[in-house]
């Protein structure tokens, strides 16, 4: 225990020997006094922590921020120094002249930045506030900030990479700045388009319906399976008439259960203009079918043919048309 209070108190006793060393510092002949203001992207200072000054022929000179981030150091004359803060670093150089007792001052940036604002608005033009942003760089590095109630985001990307910006559900645009030598500069975008509040409202009502159709369609097909059931056990009636829009008649029509060597279900006289044939009471062939699949086989007298198959479920009627223009001679 001991040992570790004397620690902390050599610690304290070194940090401020280091700052208030610096205000002793005199230019001279060959040194420039360089008093220079640290700032982090947002305008607050880069207090308390060592920022290097290194030169071209990567000469390292040091010194410590104060609470207010300002730092003196002397460095020789007639070189340019880049700033380094711990893994950042600045290119806009420090020009250092060759004149005598010089003092410079000025201020640096951490590193050199983008300072994006990201606008979100949503279809009614009312800002989205309490949404997640992120900007993702070229390195695989995430920045994640949260729009306020005016629905900006700020963020601080390095001037020297590519980035996109998404949302939770949505990749919005992609971003490559050219690097033209500024320390920092300012890029604004408007996006418009839904909360992921509103998505996620819509996803979860798609659900919701989706579930509500499922449950319907499970009684819908209970009753329809229930219906088919009843139906199976019922017969269907079955009407056979002729048809042709030219009103062609190929003479009496015998209609065959099965094929030409089945029962004669009865013959057919009329032709009808239209597919809807006659009435059920006044059908020339008309017979009772159990739910099943059968064919059938046609003449007339005149030597005509036709043949088919049909399918039925039971209940009600099936009508199958005899098309004048779809009959084949028979060959003899």
């Amino acid at each position: 225990m001991v040992k570790s209070i004397l620690y902390i108190h050599l610690s304290i006793l070194f940090f401020s020997y280091s700052v208030l060393g610096q205000e002793k510092l005199n230019p001279s002949n060959s040194k420039t006094l360089v008093i220079l203001e640290v700032l982090n992207p947002n305008e607050s200072p880069y207090k308390n922590a060592e920022v290097m000054l290194k030169d071209n022929n990567m000469n390292e000179f040091k010194a410590t921020t104060n609470s207010k981030g300002v730092l003196k150091v002397l460095v020789p004359v007639g070189n340019k120094y880049m700033v380094n803060c711990s893994d950042l670093k600045n290119e806009l150089l420090i020009n250092i002249s060759n004149r005598e007792y010089a003092t410079w001052s000025g201020t640096r940036y951490t590193h050199r930045f983008i300072e994006f604002t990201f606008n979100f608005k949503d279809y009614q033009n009312k800002p989205v506030g309490q949404e997640k942003i992120f900007t993702v760089l070229d390195s695989g590095d995430t920045l994640v900030e949260e729009t306020n109630q005016y629905g900006n985001a700020k963020f601080f990307v390095p001037i020297d990479r590519a980035f996109n910006v998404s949302t939770k559900h949505k990749v919005i645009k992609s971003f490559e700045i050219p690097d033209d030598g500024y320390e920092a500069i300012s890029l604004n975008f408007k996006y418009r388009g839904q909360s992921s509040k509103a998505i996620e409202k819509e996803q979860k009502e798609a659900q919701l319906a989706q579930i509500e159709y499922e449950k319907q369609k499970k009684i819908r097909d209970s009753i329809s399976a229930h219906e088919d059931s009843i139906r199976s056990t019922q017969p269907t009636v079955i009407i056979f008439f002729a048809s042709d829009r030219e009103m062609r008649h190929l003479g009496e029509i015998s209609v065959f259960d099965g094929n030409k060597e089945g029962d004669k279900l009865g013959t057919v006289n009329s032709v009808w203009s239209c597919h809807s044939g006659p009435a059920v009471k006044d059908a020339e062939v008309k017979f009772e079918k159990m739910k099943g699949h059968y064919s059938y086989y046609a003449k007339s007298s005149q030597g005509y043919e036709w043949e088919g198959s049909y399918e039925i479920t039971g209940g009600g009627w099936e009508r199958i048309i005899l098309e004048i223009s779809d009959g084949k001679k028979a060959m003899n």
